[in-house]
């Protein structure tokens, strides 16, 4: 009851509220631990439900419930912001880690380390941890709130996921490594399918298909019942898939639990045998200490600060309420909560297949740091959030 006693202004509900949700993650990351431990998880297990997470599950059940939001609530033009604010964030973040954090803590923006960390400042966790927090804080709420926080998730990650994906593998790796090695070699359809894939990554493939499908009329009828079309013909299409994006929230937990887990027991031994390419061989490792300051101050003081400044010219220009808004308060949430995510995992993926297996076992053990140490900012937050919000 430390940050309650420290915020008497705040309600015992919000604090609980975020406590049982921070509660929750705690517990599934002693199980997660506890089958890494005990073997029943490894690498190779861990990679490949983390590929059927974000292959199968994730992109049907974004596809699904933005799909129910918009038959439900429609589509208005200040829910298309989001991924306009998802982009304009990350790229002010990512300036003000390269151009004021980094002098400060000695950080060479131009290093293996330090465009790592800078990807590390400049992207949070957009989706996976996200949509467990609001599973957890609204489970026991009206259904329309939880279809609105995942709703508005789903565009943020609209946004967010070709953003980082394009841009961020450009900071991560360079510019020259990051574009598609296409001239050279034969184009071929599956050469056109990954360049596609990674311009359209399938979580936002299956978000644009669900927003078209249910904003067109003539294809919502085909799939989704109404007061006129009891009996849609491919209605079991759309019921498979709610059926496999059901899957999606305890796959994802234990994949990132688990990787967690995994990159955390990381010993030297194992960290010695990888290949060092030469680029990290000829540069100074990052004090770990700086490296977890910069990346602290800029995702939990000053990210939350920029998208407050976001939101509040945005609340100025007119385009969606107060925060305390009923009707726009779950906007104001959902972008708070992206503020204050940890970093992004995937960066680790990036370096794996940017071949620098050092850097990346080097950033998974840091990322596990920083998601340790994000819990009492996040239960900080969540607990402001929720209160400012008016949501418990």
């Amino acid at each position: 009851m430390f940050i309650q006693s420290i915020l008497p202004s705040i309600s015992n509900d919000s604090f609980q509220a975020a406590a049982t949700a921070m509660s929750e993650l705690t517990t599934a990351g002693c199980i997660g631990s506890g089958c890494v431990k005990l073997g029943f998880l490894d690498s190779t297990i861990v990679s490949s439900l983390a590929k059927s997470c974000f292959s199968i599950f994730l992109p049907m059940f974004l596809c699904t419930s933005i799909m129910n939001t918009i038959d439900r609530f429609g589509l208005d033009k200040k829910s298309l912001m989001m991924p306009a604010i998802a982009v304009i964030h990350s790229f002010l973040l990512f300036q003000i880690g390269k151009s004021v954090l980094f002098p400060i803590f000695d950080i060479d923006p131009e290093s293996v380390e330090g465009r790592a960390t800078n990807v590390c400042c400049a992207f949070g966790n957009s989706s996976v941890l996200p949509l467990i927090f609001v599973d957890a804080i609204f489970r026991n709420s009206s259904k329309d709130m939880y279809q609105k926080a995942v709703s508005q998730i789903s565009l943020y990650v609209l946004g967010w996921s070709p953003f980082f994906w394009k841009f961020g593998q450009a900071i991560l790796l360079g510019r020259q490594k990051a574009e598609f090695q296409t001239e050279k070699s034969e184009i071929t359809f599956s050469t056109v399918f990954s360049a596609l894939k990674s311009l359209l990554p399938l979580p936002v493939l299956g978000i644009t298909l669900g927003i078209i499908i249910a904003s067109i009329p003539q294809l919502k009828n085909l799939f989704m019942v109404s007061n006129t079309n009891q009996n849609p013909p491919f209605k079991v299409i759309l019921n498979s898939f709610q059926n496999f994006g059901k899957a999606y929230n305890p796959v994802a937990l234990i994949v990132l639990t688990a990787s967690l887990a995994l990159s955390g027991s990381t010993n030297k031994s194992q960290s010695n045998t990888v290949d060092i390419d030469t680029q990290s061989l000829n540069e100074k490792d990052i004090p770990l200490l700086n490296r977890w300051l910069c990346v602290s101050i800029t995702r939990f003081i000053i990210s939350p600060m920029i998208m407050i400044l976001i939101l509040q010219t945005c609340h100025r220009k007119g385009m969606f309420g107060a925060i305390d808004d009923p009707k726009d308060a779950m906007i104001w949430f959902v972008n708070m909560l992206e503020a204050v995510m940890p970093p992004a995992q995937n960066s680790v993926l990036m370096l794996q297949v940017g071949e620098k297996p050092h850097e990346a076992s080097r950033l998974a053990r840091f990322l596990f740091t920083m998601y340790c140490s994000a819990m009492i900012p996040l239960v900080f937050f969540l607990t402001i959030l929720l209160e400012k919000c008016s949501l418990i």
